[in-house]
């Protein structure tokens, strides 16, 4: 595809994209999509063939390279706290951020009436982020004896136990981004309580595995 092309086509995602966070998924058509790029919806049926596809291309797109950070980290078989610790942080980093909350939130009022976003959002978002985090546990659970039926058992547990006190809040519009502060104590809390549950530590003994203590977290 040409530069030119690829340029047009990009202002189609990120013209959709803002007027589904803003509108809803129902109302927004694929005419008002082109009129607010500047073109025709002939052209516009050129690059996507259906307002669902356009809708799967903005979420791709808005997840392209938010995920790189979560996907680079490699299991250290030798200090499974530091490893775990850069898990919850990148995956922490990437679910806060702002346009991420903002498609949450569109999916879960849309999910009833178009259950096929939920799919698209699922195949692009979640099931790949719960891979990646059993990715790497399972390179732990080789080396330091952590039980669970699946490494992806073990990686939805510790997301759970890494956003529990934040996600929530911030996706009700209870609180603001969180900073890193906050991120980190809720990762070391995680952190602590996910080795002592796996290996059988004493909560003392989890948290000396870490960079430092664990601090508990604000509900």
């Amino acid at each position: 595809m040409r530069v030119k092309s690829e340029a047009r086509r990009l202002a189609y995602v990120h013209a959709a994209g803002a007027m589904f966070l803003q509108h809803g998924y129902a109302d927004v058509s694929m005419e008002g999509i082109a009129a607010a790029v500047g073109g025709s919806k002939v052209t516009l049926y050129g690059y996507f063939a259906s307002k669902e596809e356009l809708f799967e291309a903005f979420v791709v797109e808005i997840g392209r390279g938010k995920a790189q950070q979560l996907e680079e980290i490699k299991a250290m078989r030798d200090d499974p706290g530091a490893t775990l610790l850069a898990l919850g942080l990148a995956y922490l980093r990437l679910v806060t951020a702002p346009d991420i909350v903002a498609l949450d939130r569109l999916i879960i009022s849309e999910a009833v009436r178009f259950p096929e976003l939920t799919r698209i959002f699922y195949e692009h978002g979640p099931r790949q982020v719960v891979t990646t985090m059993g990715r790497v546990l399972g390179g732990l659970r080789l080396a330091q004896g952590l039980s669970a039926p699946s490494v992806r058992l073990l990686a939805l547990q510790f997301k759970a136990l890494c956003e529990a006190t934040i996600r929530d809040r911030q996706l009700w519009c209870l609180d603001p981004v969180p900073g890193s502060k906050l991120l980190r104590s809720s990762v070391d809390a995680a952190v602590a309580l996910f080795l002592n549950g796996c290996t059988g530590l004493s909560p003392e003994q989890a948290a000396r595995r870490l960079p430092h203590a664990a601090a508990t977290p604000e509900a």
